[in-house]
């Protein structure tokens, strides 16, 4: 086959695929709009530790089957870094992959399977706190992910490009809608990082949603 001729289909092939995985840019929010204090005392002090969606939510109805990953860092003095913990509402906890490096490619994949329901629930904006949030001398000691690639099913769907803030920042995306009796899985891949001040170790302490189809 003519060189030419290869090169042409080559450029074809890669700007057709391109163009259909859109690219996503997280939008900066603020924690106060979705943590809130367990309670207050008559002055207002705040009680107890921050909650993450304090009240009603898309967790009201909605709901994660399971968590998988490509890897997880060992636990070390008693603290385990599991998939989990992107998803226990819980700044505190984090997932963290477990490479020897900065962890390229490694992926968390939330599946949903909703079982003898009717239809009707969707998502449409991932809540994310990005690195390790426990406290700003581990978010900057640990890697944060500067870009995920998200698949919907196996199948690529956007390039998410994220904020290296320490407060939460959301990712709007088309509604997806949850079959009943079929799962659902979206993988979010880690594509790049924002470096560390000195351990590898890429963490994502919230990766959560808000949808449609609960109240």
């Amino acid at each position: 086959m003519n060189k030419n001729l290869i090169l042409i289909l080559i450029f074809f092939t890669t700007n057709i695929f391109s163009q259909s995985i859109k690219t996503i840019s997280a939008i900066q929010g603020k924690d106060s709009d979705y943590f809130e204090y367990e309670d207050y005392d008559e002055n207002q002090n705040p009680i107890g530790k921050l909650e993450f969606l304090k009240g009603c939510s898309w967790y009201c109805g909605g709901s994660v089957t399971e968590i998988i990953v490509s890897s997880e860092l060992k636990e070390q003095n008693g603290i385990h870094y599991s998939p989990k913990n992107a998803h226990d509402f819980d700044k505190n906890t984090a997932w963290i992959e477990g490479k020897p490096d900065y962890g390229i490619g490694e992926f968390i994949e939330y599946r949903f399977d909703f079982k003898n329901y009717n239809g009707g629930l969707g998502i449409n904006k991932i809540l994310l706190t990005n690195g390790y949030k426990k406290d700003k001398t581990n978010w900057k000691n640990n890697s944060r992910v500067k870009q995920l690639k998200m698949y919907i099913n196996d199948k690529p769907y956007s390039i998410i490009n994220l904020l290296d803030s320490f407060e939460i920042q959301t990712i709007e995306i088309d509604k997806i809608m949850f079959p009943s009796n079929k799962m659902t899985k979206l993988r979010f891949e880690i594509l790049d990082i924002y470096k560390e001040d000195k351990f590898k170790d890429t963490a994502i302490s919230l990766l959560m949603f808000e949808g449609i189809g609960v109240h």
